[in-house]
């Protein structure tokens, strides 16, 4: 009786809009300094909805394009380092920016190749991102060691029916969406080196689970809906939440959403950002719920 008051109390989270302008606003991905809170966004440009560049913001300062050159989409933060990734002249390849030095930004060492690199997350020294083959439907998950250069190949699938989308690392964890062609998330232990694939509830219809995320203690947070766009759920998969998770929001009637990230804040909440996607337009808003004290 205690999990289903906590369940229904959960449900009940608003979304919370955070960047809602005319230009569309995608993968989110936040942090903070200590004192201030960092937001990272890809932003598309005045009338051309589909070339987007990649920006960061540290509290109310203006904030920085990461993208001198092409196209630019926000993968993560881990303050003061941000990872994003850049493409031109039909490369696409990561880049790292320091906010704290303003520097240049930098190539993350033995990372990019002829391959499609995209989507990088960062947490500490561990990168994980996506690497797509360009003549193939190769596709692939890994988790890089900045360190040791250690390579990590987390999943792989080869038909053009299939694919993967990394999700986030943070601390020991990192989560990627396999679909097969149904699409599920997975959770990987770092230090174990298991996988997990996250328990969803039996269907007629089997139910879509996508665009996870993960905090520190491995708490993950995904989007769960059915096969067309809308009617989604953002589900919680904690230490307490029961093996199909725990629904803790519900987006507005006719919007479903790209990615989730989250931020573990100093109070013990956490906060998931995602792209809010409306079905009949594919206009893109950032929002967040607050999950937590």
């Amino acid at each position: 009786m205690t999990l289903a008051l906590v369940s229904a109390a959960y449900a009940a989270l608003p979304e919370q809009p955070v960047l809602t302008g005319v230009r569309n606003e995608q993968t989110p991905a936040a942090g903070n300094t200590g004192t201030e809170d960092v937001l990272a966004w890809a932003r598309s440009r005045r009338g051309h909805p589909d070339l987007v560049d990649a920006w960061v913001r540290v509290g109310t300062s203006p904030a920085i394009k990461l993208n001198q050159a092409g196209q630019g989409w926000i993968g993560g933060v881990d303050y003061p380092t941000v990872i994003y990734q850049r493409i031109v002249n039909g490369r696409s390849n990561l880049f790292l920016y320091d906010l704290s030095a303003g520097s240049r930004p930098a190539t993350p060492a033995g990372v990019n190749t002829a391959k499609w690199e995209w989507h990088p997350t960062i947490s500490g020294d561990w990168l994980l991102f996506g690497r797509n083959n360009n003549a193939t439907p190769t596709q692939r998950v890994i988790l890089h060691n900045q360190t040791t250069h250690e390579e990590r190949l987390l999943a792989t699938v080869t038909r053009r029916a299939h694919f993967l989308v990394p999700g986030q690392v943070n601390g020991n964890w990192a989560t990627y969406m396999r679909c097969t062609p149904v699409c599920n998330v997975i959770r990987y232990d770092i230090t174990a080196q298991t996988k997990k694939t996250l328990g969803k509830p039996a269907t007629t219809r089997p139910r879509e689970q996508y665009g996870p995320s993960v905090t520190a203690d491995g708490t993950v947070y995904l989007a769960r809906s059915g096969q067309s766009c809308g009617g989604v759920k953002l589900v919680r998969f904690g230490a307490l939440d029961p093996a199909t998770g725990t629904v803790v929001a519900r987006l507005a009637a006719g919007y479903d959403l790209f990615f989730t990230s989250v931020r573990d804040n100093a109070g013990g909440s956490t906060d998931v950002f995602y792209d809010r996607v409306r079905c009949a337009t594919d206009r893109a808003d950032i929002y967040k719920i607050t999950d937590g004290p």
